[in-house]
């Protein structure tokens, strides 16, 4: 089977100003594409020619050895955290370029300096580049050693800034993005990232009646499950959950790795 993992990639940070037709086919496609590299990393032997997107299920398909069956497809990571972290890697060379307008005293005087920032997930590179340049001018105000908010009222496209103070930060001041989305891993524990495991619960409850074939529920998140805790307690989340529902199986696929995290029950 081929899919276009570059199309999938491109994707990620949504479809606005499409129209509902045309934003419904590109579903369609990324979710074909998912369940593609999917089945290549899982093993299964798909026949090509037989899959359908009847919606539900999201595909159906023939499997050696299965026969005819229905994958339900659930995203894990957030859409919004994902917009954020396309522009997490880039946080360093946004606030270097900013430092190097930055007057040397202001620079000196807090060398000792961190500032965490969080920046609104729809924030995109203009907003994050004058948000970095406003905290440059409120560091210039503040004396060496002070800490706090930086900002009474938030600039936009920030949703917090702090600056904090370390005697083992002697280069700064430095800039540490950190995400202010939380969401639940498992009841009563929360993830510091967009990765909701009980998406995969809520997918379950949602189908009460049968799709007259094997159903199955292919979990995936596209940037992986980025603590081990998590990845670690995803077997046992989905060993207590399935078979479930009209599902007789279900699944956890890192997307960019191309890893299956977790499968259960396993042998089915």
């Amino acid at each position: 089977m081929g899919f276009s993992f570059d199309y999938i990639e491109k994707n990620v940070a949504g479809r606005s100003g499409k129209t509902m037709s045309s934003t419904a086919t590109e579903k369609a496609q990324e979710e074909r594409g998912i369940f593609e590299c999917f089945a290549q990393v899982a093993g299964l032997v798909v026949r090509p020619e037989s899959i359908t997107q009847p919606d539900p299920p999201d595909i159906l398909c023939e499997i050696d050895g299965l026969g005819q069956v229905g994958f339900e497809l659930v995203q894990l990571d957030d859409q919004l955290e994902l917009q954020r972290m396309k522009y997490l890697g880039r946080g360093p060379e946004f606030w270097e370029d900013t430092l190097r307008e930055m007057p040397r005293d202001v620079a000196e005087r807090h060398r000792a300096a961190q500032i965490n920032v969080a920046f609104d997930a729809t924030a995109n590179q203009a907003r994050r580049r004058e948000a970095l340049k406003l905290i440059a001018e409120a560091l210039s105000e503040r004396p060496e050693g002070s800490e706090g908010t930086l900002f009474e009222k938030m600039p936009e496209g920030l949703e917090s800034a702090e600056l904090r103070c370390f005697r083992t930060v002697t280069h700064g001041p430095l800039m540490r993005e950190v995400s202010g989305f939380s969401v639940r891993f498992e009841p009563g524990r929360v993830a510091p990232v967009g990765i909701d495991l009980e998406r995969i619960q809520s997918k379950i409850d949602r189908y009460t009646k049968g799709w007259g074939m094997r159903a199955e529920l292919l979990a995936y998140a596209r940037w992986g499950m980025p603590f081990s805790d998590q990845a670690h307690e995803a077997p046992r989340f989905l060993a207590s959950r399935f078979p479930g529902g009209i599902f007789e199986r279900g699944w956890i696929f890192e997307l960019t790795s191309r890893r299956i995290v977790a499968c259960a029950p396993l042998g089915r």
